[in-house]
């Protein structure tokens, strides 16, 4: 009977997981800068458009649609864009020389890690890359998952 009841709550909470919409307000976080410095939403920079990308230095796609974004800086240098991964820090300089080198290094873009693996049960990504743009306010105006994020967020932002 025990067993029973575990296995229906597993089940329904790997239901309700499944089914959770990204949230339309930018979530309480903590991430850490590479120098290991705490960063949180009080450290963001006020009064622009945030972009937040999770991506995993492996991932086949993250590297595309860096590598786009790093292509198409421009149509996002007025945006602060926060790249999120889970990825060790020694891996993550080799990633942007190699996908986008000097992307890491622009003035509106800050690349922190979830060491504490807060991203994925606040923003409930579906799959990597997943990017969520916030107005200055912090609604959610644009989320995507895999491939094609970049192409979206830039239409978004030419309007």
């Amino acid at each position: 009977m025990k067993f029973r009841n575990l296995l229906l709550i597993l089940l329904f909470a790997f239901t309700y997981q499944a089914n959770a919409q990204q949230p339309t307000l930018l979530p309480q976080f903590t991430f850490f800068k590479l120098d290991g410095k705490v960063f949180s939403n009080k450290d963001l920079a006020q009064g622009k458009k945030n972009l937040f990308i999770l991506f995993d230095c492996t991932c086949e796609h993250c590297q595309r649609e860096t590598k786009l974004l790093n292509t198409n800086y421009a149509q996002f240098k007025n945006i602060n864009i926060y790249m999120i991964t889970l990825d060790e820090a020694y891996i993550i300089p080799k990633f942007f020389n190699s996908y986008a080198k000097g992307l890491n290094a622009k003035p509106n873009v800050t690349v922190l890690q979830d060491k504490n693996h807060m991203f994925i049960p606040a923003f409930l990504p579906k799959m990597y890359p997943a990017m969520y743009l916030y107005s200055p306010a912090g609604k959610l105006l644009v989320y995507n998952a895999g491939d094609g994020g970049i192409k979206k967020i830039m239409k978004v932002l030419a309007k």
